[in-house]
């Protein structure tokens, strides 16, 4: 497995996100190694409620979201993002209690991730067939097989992962990566719901994004750190303060990066020096909280009528799924919108 991403491609990144009168950058950015890591531990806090939720949505339900799938002798799971694949893992092992060949495909721009993947699914189910793939799964699409013995296909963006961008992009990176599905395949989507759904406040929202610990915060600097070591910035972050908002009118959380001083920050790979106003920030992530009739339209749009959803008692997290209609469709109902 090779790196997915050169560093002529991040320069030009950094180059145009810095260059904004209203700066930011990518949210991929945060994965190098030490940012997986961080990532890894977040989704440990207490208060980082997204990974919980949904592990516990997996965790009781695989075996009914594995029987609605239908998936025969044969499921090929791909998933976008997959990560350490450690929720997967729930939705893998109820397939295998029922059928008795499961291919999985986990797709991840994190070459740390993907090892972390490969090796722990090793050891908890090696009857699973393993095919990584590190790639920018919002740019491409999963290598098609080459054998298809007719088995099921599921396309899984979990983790609420799909809240990083704008619907219609997300939309696009669904319809990229399904282009090979066929109709009655199936796509499963982990949402972060909009507090208007259920019983969350703005305050578990914040606290999400903004741990007492301060290991997001440590996450959203690494990605000024990864720029130092790849780049030859010079970038101080401890001049820069970890914020996070709940933007009401958008319906998404946001990360910022702020300047705590005036500052002039050299990167000598791109031979240009960016200026930062006291209080000026770096716009580092968006997460969209969605509703439930938003996140069936999305569905509906990429071409996976809506089938049924699974959440927490709350109504804080839901697990959607999705069956794939007909090209001509999906085609018609893009067309409608």
């Amino acid at each position: 497995m090779k790196s997915a991403v050169r560093q002529s491609e991040i320069g030009e990144l950094v180059r145009s996100g810095l260059s904004r009168k209203a700066k930011a950058l990518p949210p991929w950015l945060f994965y190098d190694t030490a940012g997986t890591e961080l990532f890894e531990r977040i989704t440990q806090l207490d208060a980082y409620y997204l990974t919980r939720k949904e592990r516990q949505i997996l965790l009781q339900h695989s075996g009914a979201i594995v029987d609605v799938c239908v998936p025969g002798t044969q499921w090929q799971v791909f998933e976008l993002g997959a990560g350490s694949a450690r929720k997967t893992a729930h939705l893998l092992r109820a397939a295998l209690e029922r059928q008795r060949i499961v291919e999985y495909h986990p797709l991840d721009i994190s070459l740390d991730a993907m090892l972390n993947a490969v090796e722990y699914l090793a050891q908890e189910l090696p009857e699973v067939k393993v095919c990584p793939e590190v790639t920018d799964y919002t740019q491409s699409q999963p290598r098609p097989l080459a054998s298809d013995a007719g088995g099921c296909k599921a396309l899984l963006w979990m983790g609420s992962s799909l809240g990083n961008y704008e619907q219609a992009e997300a939309v696009a990176v669904l319809r990229r990566a399904s282009a090979h599905f066929r109709t009655g395949d199936i796509l499963l989507l982990g949402v972060d719901l909009h507090p208007s759904e259920g019983s969350k406040q703005k305050q578990d929202l914040i606290v999400a994004y903004d741990d007492p610990e301060g290991v997001t915060a440590a996450f959203n600097r690494n990605l000024l750190l990864r720029l130092n070591r790849e780049l030859g910035a010079d970038f101080r972050p401890d001049q820069f303060a970890h914020r996070a908002d709940w933007n009401e009118a958008s319906g998404r959380m946001e990360m910022h990066l702020v300047s705590r001083i005036f500052q002039q920050v050299h990167v000598a790979e791109l031979e240009q020096t960016f200026v930062f106003q006291a209080g000026e920030s770096i716009h580092t992530e968006s997460s969209y909280k969605l509703t439930v009739q938003q996140v069936q339209e999305l569905l509906q749009q990429a071409g996976f009528p809506f089938v049924s959803v699974w959440m927490d008692p709350q109504r804080w997290f839901g697990v959607f799924l999705g069956r794939r209609s007909s090209p001509a469709a999906a085609d018609l109902s893009s067309t409608q919108r």
